[in-house]
């Protein structure tokens, strides 16, 4: 076992630590906890002293998030060459500068973003209600195709990801599956959609938004800050996103939404 982790054992086995360890990690641990009531128990608890203690969890979608103790993730390198040991996929990780740097170094060829991230959080009380954008609405079957490219364009812009790379078929699926759950929000008429996002998990600890798209020809107007207003203004009451620290105009509107920053974590996204 790797030096500075003294024991590791199955979520499965340990769900009161696992949920009471995503509950202490905040807005960061909102995925974890609510990941954890649905059933997903894929991943590790690790520690080192008796009293510090951290989890790697790992989502169906090749997502690994590490929260914990500062004591039990001070020694990145311990916990990375665990999840190294675990042999369990991920492709995308967030967690401790000290973990996520660890995992840069152990990984072959270039990371395709290595980054901080900034948390955000509201609720209904702080929404902007003078913002709220009164045509919001659950995405449909006729946003599809504006959909796609809304995600295509943000996955360039943020992640660098190239269009050519994506697999049609593939995103096509996520959106149709998202409209299908009501997890896609928009603004704007059906087929003529002007802003969009995605509640990226949803349950007893709240919800996560992501995928915060305006198209170009609208930016400016408020348009964002008043489709995520809406989402705050609507429950459950905590809602929570993470955007970029290297990223000036979205913090902005997160803010005017009646969003506060709260919490950062490190973000690794493999090629």
């Amino acid at each position: 076992m790797a030096k500075g982790v003294s024991r590791t054992f199955p979520l499965a086995k340990a769900p009161e630590v696992a949920v009471d360890l995503a509950r202490a990690a905040g807005e960061h641990g909102i995925y974890v906890h609510n990941a954890l009531v649905r059933g997903e128990w894929e991943g590790f608890v690790f520690g080192g002293k008796e009293t510090e203690q951290g989890l790697c969890w790992f989502g169906p979608r090749g997502n690994l998030i590490v929260v914990g103790d500062a004591g039990a993730t001070a020694d990145g390198d311990a916990v990375a060459e665990e999840i190294q040991r675990s042999c369990l996929p991920w492709r995308i990780a967030m967690g401790p500068r000290t973990v996520i740097d660890a995992l840069l170094a152990r990984c072959a060829g270039k990371a395709l973003v290595h980054r901080d991230q900034v948390y955000y959080r509201g609720d209904a009380a702080s929404a902007n209600a003078a913002l709220v954008v009164a045509g919001a609405r659950l995405a449909e079957r006729g946003d599809r195709q504006q959909l796609l490219q809304a995600t295509l364009e943000l996955n360039h812009a943020d992640l660098a990801i190239e269009p050519r790379r994506v697999d049609r078929r593939w995103l096509y699926a996520t959106i149709d599956e998202r409209i299908a759950e009501g997890s896609t929000w928009v603004s704007g008429d059906v087929g003529a959609i002007d802003c969009k996002l995605d509640y990226g998990s949803e349950g007893p600890a709240g919800q996560i938004l992501e995928g915060v798209f305006t198209f170009p020809a609208v930016r400016g107007r408020g348009i964002a800050a008043g489709l995520v207003a809406a989402c705050m203004a609507a429950p459950p009451d905590r809602v929570a996103l993470h955007v970029g620290a290297h990223n000036n105009g979205a913090p902005r509107a997160y803010e005017r939404a009646g969003m506060t920053m709260v919490d950062r974590c490190r973000l690794l996204l493999l090629g």
